[in-house]
């Protein structure tokens, strides 16, 4: 499973996010390598009101039990059903 972190701005309006800023995010994809991932998960953030998004880090998750957050592991879960799963983190970038 790939695993990928990065930032992304909100373009809806949200009730617990502000529009306009910028958020962490950790996102999961079923499909490798990151490379041939791109449009297809600029579309699955598109589609859920991100945009400007970037791409800090990625690897690979071979062994589930090495992700100790419960959010974390749910978004795992959801992605091996789904083909994608992403959390995001609520605290927005200064």
């Amino acid at each position: 499973m790939l695993i990928i972190n990065g930032t992304a701005e909100l373009m809806k309006n949200n009730d617990h996010l502000n529009k306009g800023d910028r958020y962490e995010f950790n996102m999961f994809s079923l499909n490798m390598p990151l490379e041939d991932q791109l449009a297809q998960i600029e579309d699955y953030l598109v589609t859920r009101g991100w945009d400007n998004i970037e791409v800090a880090n990625n690897g690979i998750i071979e062994d589930p039990s090495e992700i100790q957050h419960e959010v974390l592991l749910t978004a795992y879960e959801k992605a091996k059903t789904e083909g994608y799963a992403v959390t995001i983190n609520n605290q927005s970038l200064i």
